[in-house]
C-alpha cells in the first residue's frame, strides 16, 4: 500500500528548504574553501590528499544536514510522520542531505582529478570516492541522531567539532580516524586495516540510524 504522500514528494517538500536555507549554503561555501585550500599548491599523491577531505566532510556534511533538519518545518515532519510513518518520514529527511554527499564527493574527486598533477591509478581515485561517501553517511546520520535527540544546533556544533576531532586523532575509531591512519600519510595499510577503513563508516552509519528511529519513536 502506497502512502498518502510519496517518500519522493516529501523529500521534494524538504529539498526545496534547503535550497533556500542560507546555513546550507554557507556548508555548500565552507567545502569549496577546503577544496580550494588544499589544492592551491601541490597537494602531493592523490590519495592521501582524498583521505584529508573526506576527513574533513565528516563535520562538514553534519553541518549541511543539520541545517536542512533545520529549516525543514516541524509542523509539516509532523503531518508527515502521521501519514506516512517515521520510517518513511525518516527517509525523506536523509535524501536531500544525501544528495548533498554526493555532490560533495563528486566535487572532491573531480578536483583532484583535475587539479592534483601527480600520477595515480584511476583505483586511487575510485577509494578516494568511496572514502568521502563513508565520512558523508557519518555526518549524516550524526546530524539526524542529534536532530532527533532534540539537541539545540549550538551543542550540536560542539558534539561534531569533538566527534569529529576524536574521530581524527584516534586511528580506530571511524571514520576519520582509518581512513587517515591507513592512507593519510600515503601508507599501504593491510587488508583488515582497510576493510575497517571503508565498513566501519557503515557500521556507525547503522548504528546512528537505529538510534534515530529510536529517539523518534519517544516523541
Amino acid at each position: 500500500m502506497s502512502p498518502p504522500v510519496p517518500t519522493r514528494r516529501a523529500a521534494r517538500l524538504g529539498l526545496a528548504t534547503a535550497v533556500a536555507s542560507r546555513s546550507v549554503l554557507a556548508a555548500s561555501f565552507a567545502w569549496v574553501v577546503v577544496l580550494a585550500a588544499v589544492y592551491a599548491a601541490d597537494a602531493g599523491p592523490p590519495l592521501p590528499a582524498l583521505a584529508s577531505t573526506a576527513a574533513v566532510l565528516l563535520p562538514v556534511s553534519a553541518w549541511a544536514s543539520a541545517a536542512h533538519l533545520a529549516a525543514t518545518s516541524g509542523d509539516l515532519r509532523q503531518v508527515l510522520t502521521a501519514a506516512n510513518g517515521r520510517a518513511r518520514v525518516l527517509v525523506a529527511d536523509a535524501l536531500p542531505p544525501l544528495g548533498w554527499v554526493l555532490a560533495a564527493t563528486a566535487a572532491a574527486v573531480l578536483g583532484n582529478v583535475v587539479l592534483d598533477r601527480n600520477p595515480a591509478p584511476a583505483t586511487d581515485r575510485l577509494l578516494g570516492l568511496l572514502l568521502h561517501l563513508g565520512c558523508g553517511l557519518v555526518g549524516v546520520a550524526l546530524a539526524l541522531a542529534l536532530h532527533a535527540g532534540r539537541v539545540t544546533r549550538g551543542v550540536q556544533a560542539l558534539v561534531v567539532v569533538a566527534a569529529s576531532l576524536a574521530s581524527a586523532r584516534v586511528a580506530w575509531l571511524p571514520p576519520a580516524g582509518p581512513v587517515l591512519s591507513s592512507w593519510g600519510a600515503g601508507g599501504h595499510p593491510g587488508l583488515l586495516a582497510a576493510a575497517w577503513a571503508l565498513g566501519g563508516p557503515l557500521v556507525v552509519t547503522a548504528g546512528l540510524l537505529l538510534l534515530t528511529l529510536r529517539l523518534r519513536r519517544r516523541r
